[in-house]
């Protein structure tokens, strides 16, 4: 081979080396552009995780929490309405004994009848009582006695049925249109809401 050959042949194999160097520091550098964009990519991913997993456990957190202050705030709750309530029965329990005493008690049929019998739009009032009123207490003595306490001109008799009551008294017109209850239970059902305030507040402070 001639020495121009050579020297043609040696410059085409440099030219392709260096074309060569350059094409693998191209595909090089490509390659860490890609590695480093996916690494990146790969660690906003991951921290997104990171943040989802992180808030996810926060929410369910707070859900725990909410849930154990809705279920103490219940408990709560029925304790404090379940010692109103037997404030309320022990209310009940003295109107009970109150009923026992015959002269207090009787005192009051009479007092009730009396406030009543004004409130009936009617010239005919008919005042019913329990049966275990009716069988102690005369029925017409009672009336006689608060239309005394009243000096009413109204014909005021007793009902021809026995009421189911605790205590105290139904009075209505003469055709039942108009009735006024004065038994405990009518009387604890409408001060019952401000009872169990005044309870509450008392017990509870709230």
């Amino acid at each position: 081979m001639s020495s121009g050959l050579e020297k043609l042949v040696d410059s085409i194999i440099e030219e392709s080396r260096i074309k060569a160097d350059e094409i693998r520091k191209q595909g090089h550098g490509e390659c860490e552009q890609t590695l480093a964009k996916e690494k990146t990519e790969a660690v906003r991913e991951a921290d997104q995780i990171s943040r989802q997993a992180r808030a996810e456990a926060e929410a369910a957190r707070n859900r725990l929490v909410s849930q154990a202050k809705q279920k103490a705030r219940l408990e709560y709750l029925a304790a404090k309405n379940q010692l109103v309530r037997n404030v309320l029965n022990e209310v009940r329990g003295d109107l009970i004994r109150f009923v026992q005493n015959e002269h207090a008690y009787r005192g009051f049929l009479v007092k009730v009848i009396a406030q009543s019998i004004e409130t009936i739009p009617s010239e005919t009032v008919r005042v019913f009582l329990s049966d275990k009123d009716i069988r102690r207490f005369d029925p017409t003595s009672l009336i006689r006695e608060a239309c005394e306490t009243v000096r009413t001109n109204k014909k005021v008799g007793p009902g021809d049925t026995a009421i189911d009551t605790l205590g105290g008294a139904v009075l209505t017109s003469e055709d039942g249109r108009i009735r006024a209850d004065c038994t405990f239970e009518a009387r604890l059902e409408l001060m019952e809401p401000r009872l169990l305030t005044e309870i509450s507040k008392t017990l509870f402070g709230s």
